[in-house]
């Protein structure tokens, strides 16, 4: 996730839907005060190869610390985060001053929960020596591998100023870019992370069998009804 302090804006991180490649686009604006969230070290790579600020701001300040906190911290050697990586919205809201989250832009992306399921899939089997079927995958995941709707939402209420959506991402940039009166256009990665991990480009609807469409209707009714609604995914 990302605050920007000079351009007021917050980006809400979600799942399977080119977040990673937003986040980068967005990192060519932000400043060192900053917060700025960790990604993969492969992605840190794409980041840093573009010359643009990497992780900052994201730890905790000392006096948040607890005494679990700092024992994680003599044995593990790890230190306590503020924000992290597809910090839901509510979690998100209660580490501001309510000002910052009232007055700057709240954005967020999401996908075709559908496609969105199939490249799911594909993600969490990619270390699989032999996967499970994604029928099978789609029986037997939780919830949240297939919803982001915590990520964008306080109380079952949308609370973000701004929606991309993955199916005109380009065209939904241009517009941010416009609203944020960028100086220049923001402009995804050549080098799209993540982005040969999915094998089967196929529609989804001759991906999907039956007991599977159904499920993620089931557990994306609520998105499907906020973002698709009258149109046929």
């Amino acid at each position: 996730m990302l605050i920007s302090h000079r351009h007021r804006f917050i980006f809400l991180k979600t799942q399977k839907t080119a977040g990673t490649a937003i986040e980068i686009a967005l990192r060519g604006v932000m400043d060192p005060g900053d917060v700025i969230t960790p990604i993969s070290r492969a992605d840190e790579r794409i980041n840093r190869a573009l010359g643009q600020l990497g992780p900052r701001r994201f730890r905790a300040p000392l006096q948040h610390y607890r005494s679990g906190d700092l024992w994680r911290v003599l044995s593990r050697g790890r230190l306590k985060k503020r924000f992290y990586n597809h910090m839901p919205a509510a979690a998100v809201r209660a580490e501001l001053p309510e000002a910052v989250w009232c007055d700057y832009l709240k954005i967020s992306v999401e996908r075709n929960p559908f496609d969105k399921a199939i490249s799911s899939y594909y993600w969490r089997t990619r270390r699989q020596r032999q996967p499970i079927s994604l029928a099978t995958y789609l029986q037997s995941c939780p919830s949240g591998e297939l919803s982001n709707w915590p990520v964008y939402t306080i109380d079952d209420q949308v609370v973000v100023d701004v929606m991309l959506r993955h199916e005109h991402l380009e065209q939904d940039l241009a517009a941010l870019a416009e609203r944020l009166r960028l100086e220049r256009p923001l402009q995804l990665p050549v080098q799209r992370p993540k982005g040969q991990i999915r094998k089967d480009r196929r529609p989804w609807q001759e991906v999907l069998d039956p007991e599977g469409e159904r499920r993620i209707r089931q557990v994306c009714a609520r998105e499907l009804a906020a973002f698709y609604a009258g149109s046929t995914p």
